[in-house]
């Protein structure tokens, strides 16, 4: 635990130090008395990494379980409810002490954004995560993990030809989020493209928690034309569900995009279950992918599981492992032995 606080207080001394700056640099935000708080995920490992079709990798990794990021979150509680907010947040990897989950990512690369909520919902305005990811990643036993889940894999790191178009992070995104009546939130996402693409985004969900069950209805709409290559116009559909079974939680999620620009149709399944096992839990995820299109026919399954020992309430000792095949291509073997610490 030690080791992992000693990784986890460089990215956190940065983000301090931009604290401290920004509030000495703006004499109104210091005189205002701001609550605020410094958050964030370490996580460290070290294995193979072998996407299908991919040459094997041995190297340290930043985002196995889940992704490293540091965040910064300021809000001040104004009169009947109102509370406006401010929220950055940065991914970081270890490998290279750099911020960012590629170099080509902004500064602030996983959340920034001004923010509003009151008795009638919450307004977001600025660098968005999807509506889409989060329910992929809360509809999956394997959660967030990049590396090792198959949810994840096939939806955003697998190419478009069997994916989603663009990023899971939207900049110059506004949101709403009703009010959470008896468990049930309706949410809305607008962005607008970078200047060179001259398209939109927009999305919605409809997420439903209720005792034992939870379920999600998520569509994505991206529309982009630069007036030179082929335009895009993608319509994805996402339902996700879990159930805690009692000795184990159940996952399932089902997705269809249809890409009129690549003339091109996917249908991703993907099914997982998590359970207490000896003194740690299990987690196993499946998920299978057949996209279709004008000279396409792509199949693509992948099964991976995960092992996690919590050494306390903030950190996890984990193991875990990915088989990934797409037809015509080498089959892919990926295996990580890490810790993840939660700081807040």
């Amino acid at each position: 635990m030690k080791t992992m606080d000693r990784f986890a207080a460089a990215p956190r001394r940065w983000l301090q130090a931009l604290v401290a700056a920004a509030l000495l640099g703006c004499p109104l935000l210091a005189q205002a008395q701001l609550d605020y708080g410094i958050y964030g995920v370490a996580d460290l490992s070290w294995g193979r990494f072998e996407p299908s079709g991919s040459v094997k990798d041995d190297r340290f990794n930043s985002n196995s379980l889940s992704a490293t990021f540091i965040g910064l979150n300021v809000k001040d509680s104004l009169t009947d409810g109102w509370t406006p907010g401010l929220t950055l947040e940065t991914f970081f990897r270890f490998q290279d002490f750099a911020t960012g989950r590629k170099p080509s990512d902004p500064l602030l690369s996983r959340n920034a954004f001004a923010s509003l909520s009151s008795p009638y919902g919450s307004v977001r305005a600025g660098r968005l995560q999807t509506y889409l990811f989060d329910t992929t990643v809360r509809f999956n036993a394997l959660g967030n993990s990049i590396a090792f889940s198959p949810a994840v894999r096939h939806m955003f790191q697998s190419g478009n030809i069997e994916g989603v178009q663009g990023d899971f992070y939207w900049d110059r995104a506004v949101s709403y989020s009703t009010p959470n009546v008896d468990g049930l939130t309706v949410n809305t996402m607008y962005a607008k493209g970078a200047a060179a693409h001259r398209g939109d985004y927009g999305a919605a969900s409809v997420v439903w928690a209720r005792g034992l069950f939870a379920g999600a209805l998520s569509v994505q709409r991206v529309h982009l034309n630069d007036g030179i290559n082929v335009p895009t116009i993608e319509n994805t559909l996402q339902v996700g569900a879990t159930y805690d079974l009692g000795i184990a939680r159940a996952f399932a999620e089902g997705t269809w995009t249809n890409d009129v620009g690549l003339a091109l149709r996917s249908h991703v399944v993907s099914l997982g279950l998590s359970a207490p096992l000896g003194p740690g839990s299990l987690a196993v995820q499946g998920a299978f992918t057949r996209a279709n299109g004008l000279a396409i026919d792509r199949k693509h399954s992948s099964a991976a599981a995960a092992y996690l020992y919590a050494y306390d309430s903030l950190t996890d000792l984990y193991v875990a492992a990915m088989d990934d095949r797409v037809r015509g291509q080498t089959r892919g073997r990926s295996a990580a032995v890490g810790i993840r610490h939660k700081f807040e």
